[in-house]
């Protein structure tokens, strides 16, 4: 029964990711007619407009501020360089974002003893966190870098930031399947899209053989595209949780770093 849920959902993220993909080029196209009611006092403190453009309502948004936790977060609007790709494609890799994502990943997998091959204690949860993190640098190295560079666009995420839980929701996964082009247009996100599955078949070679399966590897697959619409919503809501939560705690010590 356990297995027959998770099978279920991973099939209805698919199914959600598909049809997003479907409606892509109108998505693309939405007027501002339909953009999200204009952003309050303080959300337009932390956000900035995009370079070479007047700030709407509802449109991809830059923070004023480079982000530690999630180096990602676009805060300027200039269009970056193969090079640039390539270096936040490693700082995506060993960022705390990382860090956290693959030892909460490797929590879950331990408590339900997947992949069975890399057995309980110490060592089976630290093979988990190596395979997570592994993952997670073959994915930015496929998609942040390589495949962004090739097909010319823009791997960092602009957030919206003005709109309702719902909107954010709605624009978190969007930004699954909708990338921003180095121009500053918009495309199906092939890179998010075929890094994270590429990176899935290339984790084969180091998953014990019983994980060695399409169905293993699809469900791996599905599982991170699920994830990504999660870490998306959490990018969106970040400058705030930093502002209000983050630095009164003193837990951010450099201004420049929300």
């Amino acid at each position: 029964m356990h297995n027959t849920v998770i099978r279920f959902a991973i099939g209805a993220i698919v199914v959600i990711v598909a049809s997003l993909a479907g409606r892509a080029p109108a998505m693309a196209q939405t007027s501002d007619t339909n953009s999200p009611p204009p952003s309050s006092n303080t959300q337009s403190q932390t956000l900035a407009p995009t370079a070479g453009k007047n700030e709407q309502p509802g449109e991809a948004k830059v923070v004023n501020k480079p982000s530690f936790f999630f180096p990602d977060l676009a805060y300027n609007g200039k269009p970056l360089t193969s090079g640039g790709k390539f270096r936040l494609a490693i700082l995506n890799s060993v960022s705390p974002a990382a860090f956290l994502g693959s030892g909460f990943a490797a929590g879950i997998g331990q408590a339900a003893d997947s992949p069975a091959g890399y057995g309980q204690g110490a060592e089976g949860y630290g093979k988990r966190f190596g395979a997570s993190m592994a993952t997670g640098a073959s994915t930015n190295l496929i998609g942040t870098y390589f495949l962004s560079s090739v097909m010319h666009d823009d791997p960092r995420y602009f957030v919206m930031g003005d709109g309702s839980l719902k909107q954010s929701i709605k624009y978190a996964l969007r930004r699954v399947v909708i990338v921003r082009k180095d121009d500053g247009g918009e495309a199906f996100n092939w890179p998010g899209v075929m890094a994270p599955l590429a990176a899935a078949g290339l984790a084969n070679t180091y998953m014990p053989d019983a994980q060695r399966t399409v169905s293993y590897t699809f469900e791996s697959y599905g599982w991170y595209l699920a994830g990504s619409a999660g870490v998306n919503l959490l990018k969106e809501y970040w400058p705030t949780i930093t502002r209000k939560i983050l630095v009164p705690m003193g837990m951010s010590h450099d201004p420049n770093k929300p």
